[in-house]
């Protein structure tokens, strides 16, 4: 069984549903739909076809909305191509008309006011790179450092300039609007900057559906600074090694994952990375040797879900995609008791939680006497959150009653979500789980299991009971 989750960027290469099925298939856990590339219409469109496979497939699978977030783009432009030479001088006007040769159209009015003399600009994943050299009015000069060719909509990032922009746009408000009253799992947050745009979001998504989780994409240089705060106060991070990479700089990319990744333990949090996992797979059937390494590193490393974006999105290869990366999972995974000192430090951790130590404890209690499984009983998600932890070597079966969680939880790294019917109370629960994860083919007669649950049943937050159970 593979632990590591897998999320699917939809894209026209992917959006059949035959594709999506067989995607399902071969065990793709969450499907991405960018509110940059899809409308709303469209994405309403595509959760419906998602949401009908896998309610016939009986698959638990999370449906994530990614928003556009402040990211600011070039304009329009009156060709398909503005070429930029090394040492030219531009200029980028915040005027809404369309680019020429020499002058850029970037659609932010307060630009002028928040960028400095000597502030870098990068454009398109920081392939090309100017630098302010004069402002006047609506016009800021440049010099052209690193050369390149200008197409509309290509992103821009001011990686030294506070702008601000809020993460929360109005159109992510109209976005959420829409597409919030039809079962969103997820929505993603771009661009975020501190824990304060986390919150905001929040308190917007709850007014819509209550029940939306918020994945936050990790990309700016300010994210980092507040990162223990933004996993404390979001359902999940994105390590979105694109943008993160132009904010802040190649070289420092690893060292901010390890960071992410502690971070998103800290606060029990699932931990995701994105963006370039195989991204030679867009054109090519077989990966890199060194993305076959990252993918490797990241499994040993525990994240929770690997994220294909342009790969399943455009690439010419995406169901070959999946199964590669499960293949490099799938092996990796079997080593992980020897490369278990990595996340050794878990066991080591105090608490003063009684759940947190029932959690630590189910570890412990699994690997001592081989159990075949741990059952979790969970009506939020949390106490399956706290067991996957730990990262026992036994699967984490978690028994919910909330489809909300059973999707949720779809993502979350060794752990098999099962909907139950609700129960009130703790010994007709632990029959139930265990008659519906035997039912399922995961356990037999005499297989001992560790069941974890609480008491009142169906109370968030209260979990206070362990029980080794002998499989009848």
């Amino acid at each position: 069984m593979r632990r590591t989750k897998m999320i699917c960027t939809v894209g026209p290469k992917t959006e059949d549903p035959s594709v999506l099925r067989q995607l399902l298939e071969i065990g793709v856990n969450g499907f991405r739909l960018s509110a940059v590339h899809y409308g709303t219409e469209k994405i309403k469109e595509l959760v419906g076809t998602i949401k009908e496979i896998k309610e016939d497939m009986n698959l638990p699978v999370a449906i994530i909305v990614d928003l556009p977030g402040a990211k600011l783009r070039t304009g329009e432009q009156k060709e398909e191509f503005i070429e930029l030479s090394e040492q030219e001088k531009i200029t980028i006007t915040t005027e809404k008309i369309p680019s020429t040769k020499g002058l850029i159209s970037i659609d932010y009015p307060k630009l002028t006011q928040e960028v400095k003399v000597d502030d870098p600009i990068l454009i398109d994943d920081g392939k090309i790179r100017l630098r302010v050299t004069k402002i006047a009015g609506k016009k800021i000069e440049c010099l052209v450092e690193i050369p390149g060719v200008i197409k509309e909509n290509l992103g821009v990032n001011f990686p030294e300039s506070d702008l601000s922009i809020p993460a929360l746009t109005e159109e992510d408000r109209r976005i959420i609007s829409e597409c919030g009253r039809i079962g969103i799992d997820f929505f993603c947050l771009s661009f975020v900057k501190s824990s304060k745009d986390v919150k905001d979001a929040r308190k917007m998504i709850e007014s819509i559906d209550p029940d939306a989780g918020i994945l936050v994409k990790i990309e700016t240089k300010k994210a980092t600074q507040d990162i223990d705060q933004i996993c404390g106060n979001s359902d999940g991070v994105i390590i979105a090694r694109g943008d993160l990479a132009v904010e802040t700089s190649l070289e420092e990319l690893p060292v901010i994952q390890k960071k992410v990744i502690q971070a998103a333990s800290k606060y029990r949090v699932p931990v995701i990375v994105a963006t370039q996992v195989l991204g030679s797979m867009v054109e090519s059937h077989l990966p890199t040797r060194a993305e076959v390494i990252d993918v490797a590193s990241a499994v040993f490393d525990t994240v929770d879900a690997l994220l294909f974006t342009s790969e399943t999105a455009v690439g010419k290869y995406p169901i070959q995609v999946v199964e590669m990366a499960s293949r490099i999972v799938e092996n990796a995974e079997q080593h992980l008791r020897e490369f278990k000192t990595i996340f050794s430090e878990r066991y080591l951790e105090k608490t003063e939680d009684p759940s947190e130590a029932i959690a630590k404890s189910c570890y412990y209690v699994a690997e001592e006497i081989g159990a075949k499984a741990i059952i979790t009983s969970t009506a939020s998600g949390s106490t399956a959150r706290r067991v996957s932890h730990f990262r026992p070597f036994c699967p984490i079966i978690a028994t919910t009653p909330d489809h909300d969680t059973f999707n949720q939880l779809s993502i979350v790294w060794g752990v098999i979500p099962i909907l139950v019917p609700e129960v009130h109370s703790t010994d007709i629960m632990i029959h139930v789980a265990v008659e519906k994860v035997k039912s399922l083919g995961y356990v037999e007669s005499s297989d001992v299991v560790v069941v974890t649950s609480g008491a009142p049943c169906g109370v968030v937050g209260t979990t206070n009971m362990l029980k080794v159970h002998v499989v009848e």
